[in-house]
C-alpha cells in the first residue's frame, strides 16, 4: 500500500535533484531524468542510503540509475502491483517463462521486472557510464555477487541493501 502511494504522491525534492545532477553529471543525467517522478523519487531514497553507508561516487551513480531501464515500458500501477505479487507468488514463471520476450500484453510487467536491469546498463553504457557502473546497474537484482574486485563486491552490497530499504 505504502509502494501505492508513494507512486501516486511523492516528488522529487528540487534540491535533491541539483544534488543528483551534480553527481550524474552532464552526460548520464539525462538518463535519470527519463524515469518518472516515482521512479526519480525512489532513486534519491535509494542513492541517500548509499550516501549514508559511506558508498563513492560509482555506486551513487548506479543508485541514480539502477531501475532506469524500467522507463522502457509505461507501466500502469496496476501491472506494477501485478509483478510484484506475481513474483512472490509464483517466482519461478514471474522470473521464467512469463518474463520472456517483448513487453506486451500480460507479460509486460514480468518482462520488465526481469530485463529492466539489462536495458539500463545498456542505456548507461551508451551514455558513457564508467565500466564499474553498468555492471552495478547491470547487476543489481543478482542473488550473488558477479565480481572479484572487493570494491565492486563492496558496492554491490552497499546498492543491494540499500534498494531492499529503499521503499521501507
Amino acid at each position: 500500500m505504502r509502494q501505492a502511494w508513494r507512486y501516486w504522491r511523492e516528488r522529487p525534492a528540487p534540491h535533491d535533484l541539483a544534488e543528483a545532477q551534480h553527481v550524474l553529471g552532464a552526460a548520464l543525467w539525462p538518463l535519470f531524468l527519463r524515469q518518472s517522478r516515482a521512479e526519480q523519487a525512489h532513486a534519491l531514497r535509494v542513492w541517500r542510503r548509499v550516501q549514508a553507508l559511506g558508498g563513492d561516487v560509482l555506486v551513487q551513480q548506479a543508485a541514480l540509475l539502477h531501475d532506469v531501464g524500467k522507463s522502457r515500458v509505461d507501466l500502469h500501477l496496476v501491472e506494477r502491483a501485478l509483478a510484484v505479487l506475481g513474483r512472490r507468488l509464483f517466482p519461478a514463471r514471474a522470473r521464467g517463462a512469463w518474463a520472456q520476450g517483448a513487453p506486451r500484453g500480460w507479460r509486460r510487467a514480468f518482462v520488465v521486472a526481469e530485463q529492466h536491469a539489462t536495458w539500463g546498463a545498456e542505456w548507461a553504457r551508451a551514455a558513457g557510464a564508467p565500466p564499474a557502473v553498468v555492471a552495478l546497474i547491470q547487476h543489481h537484482h543478482a542473488p550473488r555477487p558477479a565480481f572479484a574486485d572487493p570494491a565492486q563486491v563492496r558496492r554491490w552490497a552497499l546498492l543491494r541493501q540499500a534498494d531492499e530499504e529503499g521503499d521501507a
